[in-house]
């Protein structure tokens, strides 16, 4: 699986009541690869996507957010707009909030807090509707 069959993978598990848009703006730099309409909200998404653990247990496992990236997911965050950071490995993923995308994660939490595919496509329902 690579950064588009993931989000395939999440959109598949969407009801048609959530809106979704994968943006593909190959003229504007930093925008997030989803945009997600409810009646709740609005929302960005940025997915990462790592096939692989790191080898090493102590590895961290980055994010890589460019500095464009963060700049518009906190250009969005503060005017009041929903967004957020879908770091995949595998089949699993952790939903990273409030710029914590900044810092690499530990492999102990990612697998702590690791969720399935279909349950980031709940949370997303959830979130928009």
């Amino acid at each position: 699986m690579n950064e588009h069959g993931f989000i395939k993978s999440v959109h598949s598990h969407l009801p048609s009541s959530v809106y979704k848009w994968k943006i593909r703006d190959t003229y504007t730099g930093g925008i997030p690869d989803v945009f997600y309409a409810g009646p709740q909200c609005m929302m960005f998404i940025e997915y990462k996507y790592v096939k692989n653990f790191p080898v090493r247990s102590k590895t961290n496992i980055k994010c890589n957010i460019s500095a464009l990236q963060q700049h518009w997911l906190q250009r969005m965050h503060s005017q009041g707009h929903k967004v957020a950071v879908v770091l995949g490995v595998g089949r699993e993923a952790v939903i990273m909030l409030d710029k914590r995308w900044c810092k690499p994660i530990a492999k102990e939490d990612f697998l702590k807090n690791s969720l399935s595919i279909k349950q980031i496509a709940k949370w997303i329902e959830n979130t928009c509707i």
